[in-house]
């Protein structure tokens, strides 16, 4: 059984469509936050387009799609990315989703996705952000892909600053996409990463997106990110170590200029001390200078001395 939570007046093909209001083309009229009326372990795919950030109770929500979904069932989730202003404010919006979302979706600690996402957490190096303590049965909602999408106003950035400034400022994405796997019995981690090669489904209004993308983005950088200098130094070091050791975890999309999966980074070229530290153009970007000194400003002289 497949089925679209939240269908509206746009039902996914091939799914039993489930809204609140009986638009054409609405198969079951049901309140989502009431327990869905399907049986246990009876759904192998489900997608919920533009729909969750509307129920009261959103890890209720989760746990009846959990219960409903049959084992390795898909799960495709599209909603707001909550770091955009005009979303924060929207009165209709009771729940928010960005990259720690799904962490909370598993107990499991294994990363099915590039290890620098998300970066900016207090506890980047522990999947799970889950409660362990809670007497309620836990969820397994695997993320085996997750995909951003972005204003083009930020079309010139690569995916190592994309990333940073995603996480650090507003208004740099505005939709995020999450394609998980339902686990309910002991899985191998490569059945679950097998899935990654699969063509995963999705609504053709996101094809039209990454479309637009293309055609509207901006080739110019307009925000700086030369304060952003040590943590992409960091990021690119580890991806020089991790790169002696291959690891197939790297299953984010995007739909920025290159494929995170064969993004080349540029390297450090390191000087003795007292001499200024370049950076190597970074791929597919205007070649443009990026000079890093000790100081940026010009030496006060003391006075009394000319």
């Amino acid at each position: 059984m497949r089925i679209d939570l939240g269908c509206g007046k746009h039902k996914f093909p091939g799914c039993i469509g489930l809204d609140m209001k009986p638009y054409d083309g609405v198969d079951i009229v049901h309140d989502m936050n009431d327990p869905l009326p399907f049986e246990d372990n009876s759904v192998h795919f489900v997608i919920a387009s533009h729909s969750l950030q509307y129920v009261v109770d959103l890890d209720t929500v989760m746990r009846e799609i959990y219960r409903i979904c049959k084992h390795t069932a898909i799960v495709c989730i599209i909603a707001p990315y909550a770091h955009v202003s005009a979303h924060m404010v929207n009165p209709r919006y009771k729940q928010y989703f960005n990259e720690h979302s799904p962490r909370y979706w598993t107990t499991d600690h294994l990363k099915h996705i590039r290890m620098e996402e998300p970066l900016l957490s207090w506890s980047p190096d522990t999947w799970s952000l889950a409660d362990m303590s809670s007497d309620i049965a836990p969820l397994d909602l695997r993320l085996i892909r997750m995909e951003f999408f972005y204003f083009p106003e930020y079309g010139a950035y690569d995916d190592l600053e994309l990333g940073l400034l995603r996480q650090s400022q507003m208004n740099v994405a505005y939709q995020i996409m999450y394609h998980l796997m339902v686990i309910k019995k002991p899985t191998s981690k490569e059945l679950i990463e097998s899935r990654n090669a699969w063509v995963l489904e999705e609504p053709s209004f996101v094809k039209e997106q990454r479309q637009a993308f293309a055609k509207e983005r901006h080739v110019e950088k307009w925000v700086q990110t030369e304060h952003l200098s040590p943590l992409i130094e960091a990021m690119e070091e580890d991806n020089s170590v991790a790169s002696s050791d291959p690891q197939p975890d790297d299953h984010i999309r995007k739909h920025t200029v290159k494929n995170s999966s064969t993004m080349s980074y540029p390297k450090v070229i390191k000087h003795q001390k007292g001499s200024r530290r370049t950076r190597e153009p970074r791929p597919g970007i205007a070649s443009k200078k990026n000079v890093m000194t000790k100081s940026s400003h010009t030496q006060k002289k003391k006075p009394g001395k000319k």
